[in-house]
């Protein structure tokens, strides 16, 4: 048995997708789409993708940046 399986760690394994640097506009155009949706609470990670339409995004981006954006709204 490997030590990381032994203590639970878990593997990483690197997203084959890119990178996605949220810009400050994209930041400002998903916090639209999320507030027009009903707000973060209410708001799916689908619903946000289809209402933003940015080529190139995809729903795991979204996913990822709405987990952070409620922990940031917690947060402060």
């Amino acid at each position: 048995m490997k030590n990381f399986q032994k203590f639970g760690v878990r593997h990483y394994n690197k997203s084959e997708l890119p990178r996605l640097r949220w810009k400050p506009e994209l930041h400002q155009h998903f916090v639209e789409a999320v507030e027009s949706l009903g707000g973060k609470h209410k708001a799916t990670p689908k619903q946000i993708l289809q209402q933003m339409r940015v080529k190139g995004l995809n729903i795991a981006h979204i996913k990822s940046h709405l987990q952070v954006y409620m922990h940031l709204s917690h947060v402060m």
